[in-house]
């Protein structure tokens, strides 16, 4: 069970092995949590399309997925990051999760390629 206030660390931590370990499911219980915001109108429409992609990457992964944390090139908000994860032979992230963090809040959208 979640405790009531859980950090966003903890939540960041779940998001991301549940990207790694193709899980989805592990994070939706995190994602539900009030300190947590999607892009989408509702989040089980975010979940859903989030769990295609994680799908999707470990479909076309080569080896394990890894994350790499970087800066986003076009948004000049200094609080967005892009959680990109890499395999081991493609030039482009198979999934990339905008992460934005504000006031014990956390944004989440999915960059679809």
């Amino acid at each position: 069970m979640i405790w009531q206030q859980t950090s966003i660390e903890k939540i960041k931590t779940e998001l991301v092995l549940s990207c790694i370990n193709n899980d989805p499911e592990s994070f939706l219980p995190f994602l539900m949590l009030a300190e947590v915001e999607t892009e989408a109108p509702n989040k089980k429409d975010f979940y859903q399309f989030f769990k295609g992609m994680i799908n999707q990457a470990h479909e076309s992964s080569e080896g394990k997925l890894t994350l790499k944390i970087e800066q986003p090139t076009l948004d000049t908000d200094k609080e967005v990051l892009n959680y990109n994860f890499y395999d081991n032979t493609h030039k482009y992230p198979l999934l990339s999760i905008v992460v934005k963090e504000n006031n014990n809040l956390m944004y989440l959208g999915v960059m679809p390629f």
